[in-house]
């Protein structure tokens, strides 16, 4: 699966209620440690600037907003 289209669509399934922000863990390694980043593709929400939730692997972009909400209300 090619998560481009996904991370593009969630991002604009969530225009105005989230920020949807894309990270090369290669490039920023402390990012990745600061969130428990073990694997890619990976999705952590944050409320408040702290993590609330995180999901692991490639998931359809209506998953992604499905999953976000749920965690972050």
């Amino acid at each position: 699966m090619n998560l481009a289209p996904a991370v593009r669509d969630a991002a604009r399934l969530l225009a105005g209620k989230a920020s949807v922000v894309q990270v090369n863990v290669d490039e920023s390694p402390m990012i990745a440690g600061r969130f428990g980043i073990r694997g890619v593709p990976a999705f952590v929400a944050l409320k408040g600037g702290r993590s609330v939730g995180s999901l692991q692997g490639a998931r359809p972009a209506r998953e992604i907003v499905r999953w976000f909400l749920s965690v972050v209300g």
